[in-house]
């Protein structure tokens, strides 16, 4: 499953993020991960959700990005859900790519049983067709 929150900057999309994460690290029986952009987040998740800083890693274009991304689920079969702040903004908001990495991480998500909830700015009503399915 992908879940995509959406909506203009400072609406709360990372708030909510961070809030369905913790209280995932109570409920899962997998791993959480959450995957944003510095570290100052870090300290408002719980322990039990593995933070990974994308600035720490040289991930310039998104499918780079999935590569990364297949090579943390490769490594840990436990993982139930991976939330991603700012898919966008991690990339410089350059849309070139979008629709197949979406396609390939729906894909993912559904050979692997993980759950994909990212936040990207933008408004919900004006999304490409191939995204509406997802916008939550």
């Amino acid at each position: 499953m992908i879940k995509l929150f959406m909506g203009k900057k400072g609406t709360g999309k990372t708030r909510k993020m961070i809030d369905m994460a913790n209280k995932s690290a109570g409920e899962a029986k997998g791993n959480i991960v959450f995957v944003g952009e510095g570290r100052r987040y870090i300290m408002e998740l719980k322990h039990e959700v593995r933070f990974i800083d994308v600035k720490e890693f040289d991930l310039s274009e998104l499918n780079v990005f999935y590569g990364f991304l297949g090579g943390i689920v490769a490594t840990n079969y436990d993982i139930e859900q991976i939330y991603i702040d700012g898919l966008m903004e991690i990339f410089g908001r350059n849309m070139s790519g979008i629709e197949s990495f979406i396609s390939n991480i729906n894909k993912l998500s559904k050979k692997f049983g993980i759950n994909f909830i990212m936040s990207m700015d933008g408004d919900p009503e004006s999304v490409p067709t191939f995204l509406k399915e997802f916008v939550a």
